[in-house]
């Protein structure tokens, strides 16, 4: 099955990024950021399904986000693989981009961005 008009890969769709507020029209996401969710999907071969992506500021704001998160600038996406654990897929995303990305682990899913630089972080 092809992509269809409007989504961003064979898997993923833009309205999974859409900011959660219900008030803007954040949408997102920055395009460098796919190919990546993608590729984690393909690795595991089970479905990735994204909890937050594009998170304008106030709405970041109200879930607690940094100041310097790149949710609102459409960079980022928080996310679970079904039955893998969230250890074992930023172990993947720390072989796989050793050098660049900012990956983190928290309880319950990982967080990926496609910030300049590379960013670690483990808040389980």
């Amino acid at each position: 099955m092809g992509i269809e008009m409007g989504d961003l890969s064979k898997n993923f769709s833009r309205s999974e990024f859409k900011c959660k507020c219900g008030e803007c029209e954040q949408v997102g996401p920055d395009p460098k950021l796919i190919p990546i969710l993608q590729d984690v999907r393909d690795h595991f071969g089970k479905p990735v399904t994204v909890h937050s992506g594009h998170r304008c500021r106030a709405y970041n704001e109200s879930v607690g986000g940094v100041e310097f998160s790149q949710h609102p600038l459409g960079t980022a996406g928080d996310f679970t693989v079904a039955g893998v654990s969230p250890r074992k897929v930023q172990d993947y995303l720390l072989s796989k981009y050793p050098d660049t990305l900012g990956i983190g682990r928290y309880r319950g899913f990982t967080h990926v961005d496609v910030r300049e630089g590379k960013g670690r972080w483990d808040k389980r």
